[in-house]
């Protein structure tokens, strides 16, 4: 009886650990900002077919953040994306490292169509006075095309 419940506890962990695999990104990128730097993620949607305008020549989405102030290990984070700006107090703490912003409208499909991005407080120098964000974009069914400015340093 004990060896049955060892091996249906073995059976059920493995089933667990093959559905918590970790998320694939389509786009990552890491940007290490000094204080109200820019960091801008050009976002370009290959289903949009409008007219190109003055200030949005190539029909992009932007995504502009910086931070602002870093005090008792916290990152106030500004973020505007197309148009709408907010303001994030991000920690190392887990819960309180990220956020996800939606960059597109879900489609019929929400768990196979979700495009997002999710920005990550990862550290921050205190020698350099740089703050240190990790961006993902996840878009499963390629509906963007992604530009990261500035460039990864090498």
């Amino acid at each position: 009886m004990s060896k049955l419940v060892v091996a249906l506890g073995i059976f059920f962990l493995g089933a667990v650990s093959l559905c918590t695999a970790p998320i694939e990104y389509e786009y990552h990128h890491q940007f290490v900002l000094k204080k109200d730097e820019i960091g801008l993620v050009l976002i370009n949607r290959k289903e949009v077919t409008k007219k190109p305008t003055a200030e949005n020549p190539t029909n992009e989405y932007l995504l502009k953040l910086r931070w602002t102030l870093f005090t008792n290990s916290m990152l106030t984070l500004l973020v505007n994306y197309r148009g709408y700006p907010t303001q994030y107090v991000l920690e190392k703490k887990y819960p309180l490292s990220s956020i996800v912003i939606p960059l597109l409208p879900d489609g019929e499909n929400k768990m196979l169509t979700q495009t997002y991005a999710k920005i990550v407080f990862t550290d921050f120098d205190q020698r350099n006075r740089e703050g240190i964000l990790d961006i993902f974009i996840e878009d499963n069914q390629q509906r963007i095309e992604v530009e990261f400015r500035p460039k990864k340093k090498p």
